[in-house]
C-alpha cells in the first residue's frame, strides 16, 4: 500500500483495479486512519474513499486527465422556457407542427440528458448499441427542433451537439 499525503493527485479506480473510464482524477485534502482519505473532486465536489480504490499520479497526468474532463464538459440543451399558446396564436397556420415540434423537443431534451450521464458515467463502450442510437438520434432531432423554433423566434438559440460528447479522450 502506497502512502499518500495531503495534495497528493490520484486517479480512481475502477473494481478491477484500473483506472475509470471516461477518467476520474482528484487531489487528497484530507487523511483518516481509518485506511480512508478524503478527496477533492475537479467540480468542487468531495467524497470519502479507501486507499485501494485509486492510486498516485504524477503532476503532469494530472493536468492532462483534468484538461481532458474539461474538454469533455458540454452545456446539454435544456427545455424550452416558453409558452407555446403564445406562439401558436402568433403562427395559427403552423399550429400542428409547433405542437408536434414541441413534443419532440422534450422527448429529445429527456433521452439526451438521461444517456448523456449513462454515458459519462459507464462509457461509451459498456453502453448497449441500441441506446448509443438512441442518442445520437436524439442529438440530431434537437438540433432540427430547435431550428424549427428559432426560424419561428429568433430569440431561441439553435443548438449543435459535438459528435465527441461525452466520448472517452485517450491520453498517451
Amino acid at each position: 500500500m502506497a502512502s499518500y499525503k495531503v495534495g497528493d493527485k490520484v486517479i480512481i479506480l475502477d473494481y478491477n483495479g484500473k483506472p475509470q473510464v471516461p477518467q476520474v482524477v482528484a487531489e487528497i485534502e484530507d487523511i483518516c486512519d481509518d485506511g480512508r482519505v478524503r478527496l477533492h473532486l475537479p467540480d468542487g465536489g468531495g467524497c470519502y474513499e479507501y486507499t485501494e480504490r485509486f492510486e498516485k499520479i504524477d503532476e503532469e497526468t494530472y493536468r492532462k486527465y483534468l484538461a481532458a474532463v474539461h474538454m469533455r464538459e458540454q452545456e446539454l440543451p435544456m427545455d424550452l422556457k416558453m409558452d407555446i399558446r403564445k406562439v401558436v396564436a402568433n403562427h395559427p397556420r403552423l399550429r400542428r407542427d409547433i405542437l408536434r415540434y414541441y413534443e419532440l423537443d422534450k422527448k429529445y431534451i429527456s433521452i439526451i440528458h438521461a444517456y448523456a450521464g449513462r454515458i459519462s458515467m459507464y462509457g461509451r463502450e459498456n453502453i448497449p448499441e441500441q441506446f448509443l442510437w438512441e442518442f445520437e438520434s436524439a442529438k440530431e432531432g434537437i438540433v432540427i427542433t430547435r431550428s424549427f423554433f428559432h426560424e419561428l423566434d429568433p430569440s431561441i438559440k439553435e443548438v449543435t451537439i459535438p459528435d465527441n460528447a461525452n466520448a472517452p479522450i485517450e491520453i498517451s
